[in-house]
């Protein structure tokens, strides 16, 4: 607590502390009943004006000049405490920062603690120096430096510290932290350490004294001094871990990253993990094929595969399709590795379609994402193939005593006739899956038994859904109501129905196949299923050679044809009908706008034409009237009715009877 303090320029005391001094509580009592003195409250205690207290008091206290001493003494332990506080937290805690900064710089672990914590100080010394000098207040340098001995006592009397400041101003806070006495040792900078580093990135993975040699040979053609072999060494097991992936491979580079636990998937259909994996069976000329298998990664079953040279995208489709068709789900999420497939144009169209459907396809560089798939083909290879005829072993590349088969047995495996061919290793690969599927495994249950005995949280896919899923549509227009798709020189044809006729002829459609016994029209725009057409049939036209099949398709034909022209005219019709319904007048307006005009009329009425005529040799008197009629070819709602009523009379109405006229019937037989 303050007990001395000046305020609105005037001195003032507080009571503790004249009580402090030997001043009695009576005294001071009697000073304020006699009003020699007035009291003011701060900060919660009593003061007295300095002035005020009677001379012969004054005297015992120390003079006024004395107390403002005191007063501004008190000021700079304050200021300086403060300072020594913030500098305190900076050594303790704030050089971490520093730390690799300057391990780096003079490779000794207690040199470089020491100038971390100084140089942490003098950041914290220079911003208080600073924020005085923005404002152009002269710094308190005592008070730094007072706080400053309080860490480091005796590094500088006060005249050096301010030298020690202003040569930081130019040279910065590192050039004054190290110790440059008794000789320096060569710091090796950046550019060393950058060709270490790319030394080291290297996948060919240089052994030190290789990258040593090289080293050297950059110091002397650049003029940088050369460093020890153990100083290199050094820094070869320092930025070891950071070019890791690229000096030993990706694999190994995600191995040496820390990982998460990964849970089975809960339910079958919640997820699929797909990966290929060379079958060890070798075929003439050392062929092998690749096994591309889909799994299911709550039961472990594989619900898909398919068999080829290689895992190319063509596998990897029929092996997804094949599980879509065996489930008939799929999955929620799809997982898989970053396989060249992902670029394709046919891996886009089948993550869209699969993405508007639910799924998801996920692509993951870490194997232990989908570790499932991983160890399942080590168990397949080790387990399942390894008894069979033809297995090489797991590859060059394993490091099991136990994972090559000898050479002596490979030798007989590849004799000449010895091969197994490809029909023989898909059988194999065929009975192996089943087999592995059936396996009862620790948990007391087969994949096959797992998946069946849960509920699949797949997304349900017909036949249709996987059409569309699996093969990419083809556009083709539809020409005198069928599709003709040339394949190899061979032209299969493929007639529409009547109704497909009427509203397909002439458009363009998409079109999907497996075979060519049928195929699937799509909606252009919203890839709707509109149908399926069969191949076309064909009939014998010579009557010797017609069969009752053939008989059957023409008149097929033929019923098909009619169909189509009576739609045409009941389409017509209808369309009439709704024209009437609206406007009866203007429904028929076109037949007089395309009905021509009788001339001769127009001739026997305008004399200048007449005169004309005559002029010409023409007498109207004897030029009968030119036959006109209207060009529309379309049908009316009630024609068809009309012509029915005219052949059979017993069909009028009650109104066309009363409005029959006889002489226009005698006229039509004139």
């Amino acid at each position: 607590m303050d007990l001395l303090k000046v305020y609105n320029n005037y001195l003032y005391v507080s009571i503790q502390w004249l009580t402090r001094q030997g001043i009695g509580r009576n005294t001071i009592n009697n000073w304020t009943k006699r009003n020699l003195l007035s009291t003011i409250r701060l900060s919660g205690s009593t003061f007295i004006p300095y002035d005020h207290i009677p001379d012969s008091t004054k005297s015992k206290l120390p003079s006024k000049d004395e107390i403002l001493s005191i007063i501004e003494n008190q000021k700079v332990i304050s200021i300086s405490e403060e300072y020594y506080n913030k500098m305190y937290s900076a050594y303790e805690k704030g050089f971490i920062k520093y730390l690799e900064h300057y391990q780096d710089i003079v490779n000794n672990d207690e040199k470089a603690l020491r100038y971390a914590k100084l140089h942490a100080v003098w950041v914290v010394v220079m911003e208080i120096y600073d924020e005085f000098i923005s404002v152009r207040k002269r710094p308190k340098l005592r008070e730094l430096h007072e706080a400053f001995s309080k860490i480091y006592p005796g590094k500088y009397v006060y005249v050096r510290m301010s030298q020690t400041i202003k040569s930081i101003k130019e040279n910065g806070i590192e050039n004054n932290v190290i110790d440059h006495r008794g000789g320096r040792k060569p710091v090796f900078g950046p550019v060393h350490k950058k060709w270490v580093l790319d030394a080291v990135s290297s996948g060919k993975a240089y052994y030190s004294p290789f990258i040593y040699e090289k080293v050297c040979e950059l110091c002397r053609e650049h003029g940088y001094k050369t460093p020890s072999d153990s100083w290199v060494k050094n820094y070869i097991s320092k930025v070891s871990p950071i070019v890791y992936p690229t000096r030993y491979g990706i694999d190994k580079g995600i191995g040496q990253l820390p990982y998460a636990g990964i849970i089975r998937a809960t339910n079958p259909g919640d997820q699929w993990q797909i990966d290929g994996w060379r079958l060890p069976f070798y075929m003439e000329k050392y062929k092998t094929l690749t096994l591309f298998a889909v799994m299911d990664a709550c039961s472990g079953r594989i619900v898909g595969y398919h068999i080829d040279f290689s895992e190319n995208t063509e596998t990897i489709l029929k092996g997804l399709e094949h599980a879509a068709q065996t489930t008939n789900t799929l999955p929620l999420e799809i997982l898989a590795d970053n396989h060249s497939f992902n670029k394709t144009e046919e891996a886009e169209y089948f993550k869209g379609k699969i993405e508007k459907m639910g799924s998801r396809w996920t692509v993951s560089e870490n194997p232990r994402y989908k570790s499932l798939i991983e160890r399942s083909f080590g168990t397949f290879g080790t387990k399942f193939c390894k008894p069979m005829y033809g297995y090489i072993g797991e590859g060059i590349r394993t490091r099991r005593t136990n994972g090559r088969t000898v050479q002596e047995l490979v030798d007989k495996y590849t004799k000449a006739g010895t091969f197994l061919t490809e029909e023989q290793i898909k059988l194999i690969a065929i009975q192996l899956v089943n087999e592995y599927n059936i396996k009862v495994c620790k948990t007391g249950q087969s994949p096959i038994d797992a998946y069946q005995a849960l509920e699949n949280k797949g997304i349900p896919i017909d036949k249709i859904g996987r059409m569309k899923l699996f093969i990419q549509p083809i556009p083709y227009t539809v020409r005198q109501g069928q599709i003709n798709i040339k394949r190899e020189n061979v032209v299969h044809e493929f007639q529409l129905n009547k109704d497909q006729y009427l509203i397909l002829n002439n458009k363009k459609v998409n079109v999907r196949y497996v075979d060519f016994d049928q195929i699937y029209l799509f909606d252009l725009k919203n890839d709707r299923l509109i149908g399926c057409v069969p191949k076309k049939r064909y009939a014998h036209g010579a009557y010797a050679n017609q069969t009752e099949e053939d008989i059957e398709i023409l008149n097929k034909n033929k019923g098909r044809i009619n169909g189509i022209k009576t739609a045409f005219k009941r389409q017509q019709a209808e369309l009439a009908r709704q024209a009437e319904a609206i406007d009866p007048e203007a429904a028929y307006a076109m037949n007089a706008k395309l009905t021509p005009k009788n001339i001769i009329e127009e001739f026997k009425e305008n004399g200048m034409l007449a005169q004309e005529a005559a002029r010409l040799g023409v007498n109207l008197d004897y030029v009968t009237n030119i036959p006109v009629f209207s060009e529309v070819q379309t049908y009316g709602k009630d024609e068809k009715k009309s012509r029915k009523r005219r052949e059979s009379p017993m069909l009028a109405t009650e109104k066309e009877i009363r409005e029959f006229d006889i002489n226009k019937y005698l006229n039509e037989d004139e």
